[in-house]
């Protein structure tokens, strides 16, 4: 990974000068967008930051309607430092009024004499003001789904191929949409925040401070952020008080909170995953849920390699009522909570993540107790990661002795949240 250095003044940079930088980081590779966000200044906060973020993912969400309405205007690629101030004006640009796009271009070139020479400056004020009526003609352009929804030209034929193009074209309006935040908790939270058709699922509300009123829910472990999504795993687990669970992929502990909510204070929860930073997160998770008849243990471990003497070693079961398997995946399913995966992924990537499953999904199977439980889960809507991917499984010699049960699909055009997919696999006594 590149290093970064952040050259950004704590106390006189704007959001947008810092959005800029984040998005000329970004493009020149190396880095997620939530690692670039993690990266800015502490003192760099309030509503400074929260311009940054929301032109940075911004300018991400939208970049390639904008890079497809710039490439009719430059003879080459431009450098990062520049096409960054051109995506975030960009995104700008986009659905603004009339009245508002001179002052917008103004300051955007404005802001590029402070790091660019002259001519490139000069050039980014004669493409911004060709944009607004190109951006304009991509929107009523019906042939051009793939740039007016933003998503690469590859990826909307794959999932066209996939979908249908009626059911393709709602994911791709489902993906551009601003995500919202939820709260899984049991306890009761203040009336600002609203109940979902999901039970114990709130919607948080849109003023800032709600995460003061609610923190010391997240503190004490009664409370975690996460999508409506991860509640469909867990509940196919089905753990129930007293059984021996093992939690893989399991870091930061989000579904850790679920199953620990079915086995009711009694049994025991192992979560695992590689070594790393993560692993500090999911301790201090785990240590929310201990009580005296439930033991909550994490271990570093890579699963491929994994050894029931490795278990034993650390005093763990060796076989356990429940696996859960959340496998690393393409994240096709969570587009609109990570824009950038669409920036990221290759077509190769589907056949990558499905070999490393597959892997994955062989490997936990050695812990399950006869008549046990594996659920196995992803937050990709693709069937190479999900239904194919389980067939293959049944048909192999690891999964000789499982049959499928249960399986569940989030399609998010259809189910108002994140997409994954969820299989639970019974093991014969």
């Amino acid at each position: 990974m590149r290093s970064l250095k952040f050259d950004l003044p704590e106390t006189t940079a704007s959001g947008w000068q810092a959005a800029v930088l984040l998005t000329e980081a970004y493009l020149a590779g190396g880095w997620k967008a939530d690692q670039l966000l993690e990266r800015l200044p502490t003192g760099f906060s309030g509503g400074r930051r929260k311009t940054c973020q929301s032109l940075f993912l911004g300018a991400l969400r939208h970049g390639h309607r904008t890079r497809a309405a710039l490439k009719p205007f430059l003879r080459k690629a431009p450098k990062p430092e520049i096409e960054a101030i051109l995506l975030v004006a960009g995104f700008e640009l986009y659905d603004s009024s009339e009245e508002k796009i001179p002052k917008i271009i103004h300051h955007a070139v404005q802001g590029s004499k402070r790091k660019l020479r002259k001519p490139e400056s000069a050039l980014i004020n004669a493409v911004l003001r060709k944009l607004p009526p190109a951006l304009a003609e991509i929107e009523t352009d019906s042939t051009q789904a793939a740039n007016k929804h933003s998503h690469p030209k590859w990826l909307v034929k794959h999932w066209t191929d996939a979908f249908g193009a009626e059911n393709c074209e709602a994911l791709l309006r489902w993906n551009q949409q601003i995500p919202l935040t939820y709260i899984r908790t049991e306890a009761v939270l203040p009336a600002s925040f609203e109940a979902t058709q999901w039970p114990g699922f709130y919607r948080v509300p849109a003023h800032s401070p709600w995460l003061e009123e609610i923190r010391p829910f997240l503190e004490s472990g009664r409370a975690y952020v996460k999508d409506p999504s991860t509640r469909l795993a867990p509940a196919l687990l089905d753990a129930q008080p007293g059984e021996a669970v093992l939690d893989l992929c399991a870091a930061p502990g989000g579904k850790a909170f679920e199953i620990a909510q079915g086995l009711k204070g009694k049994g025991t929860l192992v979560a695992l995953d590689m070594p790393g930073e993560r692993m500090e997160r999911l301790d201090q998770n785990l240590a929310r849920l201990q009580s005296p008849d439930l033991q909550c243990s994490s271990l570093a471990h890579d699963l491929l390699t994994l050894k029931a003497a490795d278990l034993e070693a650390c005093g763990h079961p060796t076989e356990f009522d429940a696996v859960l398997l959340d496998a690393p995946c393409s994240n096709t399913g969570v587009i609109q909570r990570r824009t950038d995966v669409k920036w990221r992924l290759q077509a190769k990537d589907f056949t990558a993540c499905a070999k490393l499953q597959g892997e994955l999904l062989a490997a936990a199977s050695r812990f399950v107790k006869p008549g046990g439980r594996l659920v196995y889960s992803t937050c990709s809507i693709e069937a190479s990661e999900n239904s194919e991917l389980v067939a293959a499984f049944l048909n192999s010699p690891a999964g000789v002795n499982f049959e499928l049960k249960e399986h569940q699909y989030s399609h998010p055009w259809v189910t108002g949240h994140d997409g994954a997919g969820a299989f639970v696999l019974q093991a014969s006594h």
